[in-house]
């Protein structure tokens, strides 16, 4: 079977710019100073003990048992969203179309942050303050804000003022919507200052310095329309100004929240945080769950923050004895459980968030500390109130700990350390990271004599533990030391296929995979696939790509494959081309694999946010999959060279013009033409080695 490649005029720094993580960027704003943080933080310490002293009064002021007046403020930063793809318009409109009964529900915008606003009532010049009314397209302008930076503290705080000050409610709650980083990088990117955004503890600044919170009062709920904010951490931070938390795990995808929920939270019901989270999150997981165009993966959840003190007890109390394990070495075995938690925000290979689910966390260490485990696990239900998600292991809490992305890892952890968070946590962290960002604690020096290849032909049915229908001919085995397995944290087997109308001994990648095993006496091996993946559309046509895994459960496993699309306006002529990341979900029901989402591969964004603005193809558009390929190189004495010195033959596959919907397939190598399998091993320190064994 002769390959459909198209050699490409990309050069090599095209490669690397997909593949790397990218030269130092700007993180946001910088770190609030020392004398800043101290006077927020006292702030917010006394707010918590005059909240404590006038519980019974801010109660009975609230008329939270329905026929109330409830005020949502929503701080819509538009950044890239709105000026490349209009997604706070469409949001608005939403807003708009959904029937709210305006004498229960008062909605106000604070819009700005972007170069360019869809909507024609908006200017890019100002950060201006409108009411939104039901079933109107125009909205009224209110008033404009002195300060036109929403990324600075002051600019939320005086949002907020405006609102409190001119609006009575039985009670209010604020949506942030925009980018969202999580607890290092913060929320909210302004897209004509750099793309700073709110740190923690300049979020901590804007709400204790809101008149709202200095008069004694709360948000009855606080909502993020953003990614990756379903934090401890930043359930922490809201302790003293929220009632209840709303945020995902996860990604948002592209289309964010379903504002149809404004209806039913304006019926009178109800106004309650725990009935909103109710709403929003059932409106959230109906809309992706019959999504068009492809399966996004999502999380969304409801926390009582009440209940946070008691999770941050029990957090310390479990992290004081993982400590202790940590420092009695066994790191190895920590670095373990860590890379077998469910990860969120994972961009590629190089590029992720490192925050996990908190609940799972406990439960990869619970045979190691069982008691702490099991105390957390409880604080946890009980501070979870509602969540949904359509991905394993997500539990509705998450936090960061420092483990993939080494290249950013003691800048972020230097960003993290300025919000006064847990300090048993802090101090696990840097003794973590003191063996993480160390010297190796092993040698990976492997080589074909260490190797033990077994390839049975006939093999053909997949077995009955492997993920989807991806087929078996066989394992490939090396043994390794007592040091090394002690030390092993995960391995890939690739599999890379000559490509033979090309004479200069070029092979493509075609999938790979981390379904390994390593034996209790250091045999590590893994089962070597015999399908791959392609694209096709509802016309049939179709085209061959590389899948590179990202992510490996019990029963699934998720890939992505890097494609370049041109759209054609309407005279066919063609447009800039582009190159995006398709996100693979295999699993039992889709044992074939499932579309999850379409992302931009690299982000103009210079703070390394990661993109909700997912894409879908233009009908006609051209799409060609981008190849993986690389020329043997070989030593002086004719010998094959590491496999990490062969010569990189990047190009694109033949593609087609899209017609229809599109979707993945997976069909088979063919079994007689040339392949190589290597493995690329990764330690616990989080270091890559591909191993000079090639078969």
């Amino acid at each position: 079977m002769k390959k459909k490649f198209l050699l490409s005029a990309i050069i090599m720094s095209m490669m690397l710019m997909l593949v790397s993580c990218g030269e130092d960027k700007h993180y946001g704003n910088p770190s609030s100073t020392k004398t800043r943080l101290d006077n927020a933080l006292s702030v917010k310490d006394e707010l918590i003990v005059s909240y404590e002293e006038n519980y019974d009064r801010y109660i009975s002021h609230q008329n939270l048992s329905g026929d109330g007046v409830e005020v949502l403020m929503v701080y819509m930063v538009g950044s890239d969203l709105e000026s490349e793809a209009g997604l706070a318009s469409e949001d608005i409109e939403e807003m708009q179309d959904s029937s709210f009964y305006g004498d229960n529900l008062k909605v106000l915008i604070c819009t700005g942050g972007a170069n360019y606003w869809w909507n024609d009532d908006i200017s890019e010049d100002e950060v201006a303050v409108y009411e939104i009314f039901s079933g109107e397209e125009s909205m009224d302008k209110l008033t404009v804000l002195d300060n036109d930076n929403m990324s600075e503290p002051d600019t939320l705080t005086s949002f907020i003022d405006y609102v409190y000050d001119n609006y009575q409610g039985d009670c209010y709650s604020l949506i942030l919507w925009n980018h969202g980083g999580g607890a290092v990088l913060g929320y909210g990117c302004d897209e004509r200052y750099n793309y700073e955004a709110l740190s923690l503890s300049e979020l901590d600044t804007a709400l204790s310095s809101s008149r709202l919170i200095m008069d004694g009062n709360r948000f009855e709920w606080v909502g993020f329309d953003a990614c990756l904010m379903g934090m401890l951490e930043v359930a922490e931070l809201f302790e003293p100004y929220s009632n209840y938390l709303i945020a995902s795990e996860e990604l948002i995808p592209g289309e964010g929240w379903d504002y149809s929920f404004l209806e039913e939270l304006s019926d009178g019901t109800a106004l309650t945080g725990d009935y909103a989270g109710e709403v929003i999150i059932d409106t959230y997981a109906s809309f992706y769950d019959s999504y068009k165009w492809y399966k996004p993966e999502y999380t969304l959840s409801c926390m009582d923050l009440s209940k946070t003190n008691e999770v941050m007890n029990e957090f310390d109390s479990f992290i004081s004895v993982a400590e202790s394990s940590l420092i009695g070495g066994e790191y190895s075995d920590i670095a373990r459980q860590r890379g077998n938690t469910k990860a969120f925000g994972i961009i590629d290979e190089f590029t992720c968030y490192d925050t996990i689910d908190l609940y799972n966390l406990t439960e990869n260490m619970y045979d190691s500390h069982p008691a702490e485990a099991a105390s957390l696990q409880s604080a946890i239900e009980t501070m979870v109130i509602y969540e949904k998600s359509n991905v394993e292991n997500a539990n509705g809490i998450a936090i960061y700990f420092p483990y993939n992305n080494k290249d950013y890892a003691e800048e972020w952890v230097d960003e993290y350390s300025q919000y006064d968070f847990s300090e048993p946590y802090m101090q696990f962290v840097r003794n973590f990271m003191e063996t993480l960002s160390g010297n190796p604690l092993t040698v990976w020096d492997i080589s074909s004599d260490d190797a033990t290849v077994m390839v049975d032909a006939d093999i053909e049915a997949t077995p009955s533990d492997a993920v989807g229908d991806i087929g078996s001919i066989g394992n490939f085995s090396i043994q390794l030391t007592p040091e090394q397995a002690a030390n092993f944290a995960t391995a890939k087997l690739e599999i890379w296929e000559i490509f033979e109308n090309q004479d200069n001994g070029s092979y493509g990648l075609w999938i790979n995979s981390s379904d390994v095993n390593l034996s209790s006496d250091g045999v590590l091996s893994s089962m070597i696939a015999d399908k791959r993946f392609i694209l096709r559309d509802s016309a049939g046509n179709e085209a061959d790509c590389c899948a590179i895994e990202l992510e490996r459960g019990d029963d699934y496993a998720v890939y992505y494959t890097v494609v370049f699309n041109t759209p054609y306006d309407d005279d066919g002529y063609p447009g800039l081309m582009e190159d995006y990341k398709i996100y693979i979900r295999v699993d039992a029901d889709n044992p074939n694999g499932v579309i999850t989402g379409i992302y931009p591969s690299d982000s103009d964004t210079d703070n390394m946010m990661p993109s909700k603005q997912s894409v879908v193809f233009e009908q006609g558009s051209t799409i060609n999959p981008f190849a993986f390929g690389r020329v043997v190189k070989f030593n002086d004495d004719g010998s094959l060279a590491p496999f990490d010195e062969w010569e990189s033959n990047s190009g694109l596959f033949y593609g087609f013009d899209l017609d229809g919907d599109l979707s993945v397939d997976m069909v088979d190598i063919d079994p007689y033409i040339e392949k190589l399998y290597v493995y690329c091993i990764v330690d616990t320190q989080g270091n890559s080695y591909i191993l000079n064994v090639v078969q």
